[in-house]
């Protein structure tokens, strides 16, 4: 594992990944793992983390239920910890952080994007945000919890 994650480089490469198109194309769940795993480096495959987030686009399997981009910090904290009870409270954490800074204090899929056409420039770049939002709180928080350094 890394002993330094850069905070800001964990967002952008996690909106990149997402706004990739066509096969290159990361849904959000899988933009946000793909950007931890490549900043932590830990020692379970990349192809299978992200590869768990597969049915998170559009708010679980697209119901439009839990954003995704929430929902991958929240597994790659399960992934890193690998304990309930450590997880519960950095899953917490990161929801509340995540709610917040959505600027519209919610976390569901279907709220998020209301009035929002699927595949237009606004969506796009706000989903591409909630990924870059997902992934730096979670690089902190889990930097904190396991003793990484992390930079800006």
């Amino acid at each position: 594992m890394n002993e330094s994650v850069s905070i800001s480089e964990v967002s952008a490469a996690a909106g990149e990944f997402n706004a990739r198109t066509g096969a290159e194309h990361m849904n959000c769940g899988e933009s946000v793992i793909a950007a931890l795993w490549d900043a932590f480096r830990p020692d379970f495959p990349r192809e299978v983390a992200v590869a768990a987030a597969a049915g998170m686009g559009r708010g679980i399997g697209g119901s439009g239920c839990v954003c995704g981009a929430l929902n991958g910090g929240v597994t790659f904290i399960g992934f890193m910890t690998a304990d309930k009870v450590r997880a519960r409270p950095l899953v917490a954490k990161l929801h509340d952080a995540f709610r917040d800074g959505t600027g519209k204090h919610v976390t569901c899929c279907r709220v998020l994007t209301r009035n929002m056409e699927w595949g237009s420039p606004e969506r796009v770049a706000q989903c591409r945000s909630f990924c870059e939002l997902s992934a730096g709180l979670t690089a902190r928080i889990l930097c904190e919890e396991l003793g990484v350094r992390a930079e800006d």
